[in-house]
């Protein structure tokens, strides 16, 4: 019969003697020293704060932070009501660095960076969680510090950012400092001024292509930013988060110098000059989409007498000026523009031409030109398309209308009763 101690061993039982020692936690660093910050206690418990002043004069990439300017023009683009007499004063600059990149309410905004514009220049604020457990006390102090302003500033905060922060302030509790704030979400204004010119607008393209501003070997991908805190939260080792930390103040510092230098730009429109031209284009279509049919016809007009636009919009500031004359009813200017259009083989414009010469001049001949080029022009593109068979059906319908016209006109067809 077995004895106790063979049963035990065929259990998997191991004698204590025998098993290895679990490995010794890794020594804690000393995590304010380290990243340069201080600690900060609240009624709500403690966070961390890495804080930097940047001088008045602070030159970033193309940008000098002493530039003034008024934000009322940006405003109205970006359709953001503020307060009346909002200056660069009462402007927070928001970005986080988070545990995940998709949202949802398991994700943690462990690095929340905050910038304004002072009597002193720009400082930034970083607050940064050492323990996922002092979340509580890191949104006390923002909320604190938004009350301090008016509005906030953001790349993709509307997406990100501001949903993410305000479901971590319902599941702790909080009340929502950001619902009375106005907020200038930069990310669809870069997204319309510069999309037909670059291919990207994100935040780092556009440094790199507008704003000319160079990043250091400290930066780390942001793709790589929710891993790097994981990692510290097991090592202890704090030491990768200055990476982080110097992703974050950049995003923040390049947000500060894309709203100056996209305020300025607002601000003086009329002066062609200080645009490319393709994105002077741009400026209209954004213009035009927003309802302000004058303001955008300047700036085509503008576009037009400067001629220095690659061939696929002409064409389309040609379209966008024949249908602004059209809705003001100057047909002659239409038609010039159309015809500018058809010159780049536009079917579109051949067949505005063929109405205002069928129902305005009454020329059904030359309507009846302009329909055939149409069907010449479209020949060439082919059938292959849903939408090209049945324009080609419509032109073929119009050409038989007015050569119908065309024979009542002569006496050859009688009229129908």
């Amino acid at each position: 019969m077995d004895s106790l101690s063979d049963r035990l061993k065929a259990l998997g039982f191991v004698p204590a003697s025998k098993i290895e020692k679990p490995a010794a936690k890794p020594p804690e660093l000393d995590f304010a020293s380290i990243l340069q910050a201080k600690e900060i206690t609240n009624k709500l418990g403690l966070t961390y704060l890495v804080e930097n002043q940047y001088p008045s004069d602070y030159q970033h990439g193309s940008i000098n932070f002493q530039k003034t300017t008024e934000i009322g023009p940006l405003s109205t683009a970006a359709r953001v009501q503020t307060q009346e007499g909002t200056d660069l004063s009462k402007l927070l600059f928001l970005d986080t660095e988070t545990t995940g990149l998709s949202g949802g309410t398991g994700t943690l905004a462990f690095l929340v960076g905050l910038g304004y514009f002072t009597y002193n220049g720009f400082l930034l604020k970083q607050y940064i969680l050492k323990d996922p457990s002092d979340e509580p006390a890191l949104l006390l102090e923002i909320a604190n510090l938004c009350e301090q302003f008016s509005a906030i500033v953001t790349f993709n905060g509307k997406g990100f950012d501001i949903p993410l922060l305000r479901t971590r302030l319902v599941l702790n509790r909080m009340e929502n400092p950001f619902e009375q704030m106005a907020h200038f979400d930069l990310l669809s204004l870069s997204r319309k001024l510069w999309r037909n010119r670059l291919q990207s607008r994100a935040l780092q393209d556009l440094e790199h292509e507008i704003l000319d501003i160079p990043r250091s070997e400290d930066e780390v991908p942001g793709w790589m930013i929710p891993q790097i805190y994981f990692d510290y939260l097991r090592s202890n080792d704090p030491r990768p988060l200055k990476g982080v930390i110097y992703h974050n103040g950049m995003d923040i510092l390049s947000l500060a110098a894309l709203f100056l230098h996209l305020s300025t730009s607002f601000e003086n429109i009329q002066n062609a000059d200080q645009f490319n031209p393709i994105d002077y284009y741009s400026l209209g279509q954004l213009y035009f989409d927003l309802g302000f049919k004058e303001l955008s016809q300047n700036i085509f007009i503008e576009c037009d007498r400067l001629g220095l636009l690659p061939t696929h919009l002409k064409l389309s500031l040609y379209q966008r000026l024949g249908e602004i004359y059209k809705s003001q009813q100057k047909y002659d200017a239409a038609v010039v523009f159309w015809q500018k259009a058809v010159a780049l083989e536009d079917i579109q414009c051949c067949v505005e031409i063929a109405k205002y010469q069928e129902h305005s001049v009454c020329d059904y001949s030359a309507a009846l030109t302009w329909t055939e080029t149409a069907i010449t022009f479209l020949s060439k593109k082919g059938y292959h398309s849903y939408q090209n068979r049945k324009l080609a059906k419509e032109l073929i319908k119009r050409k038989d209308r007015l050569s119908q016209k065309i024979e009542r006109k002569n006496g050859n067809v009688p009229e129908k009763t």
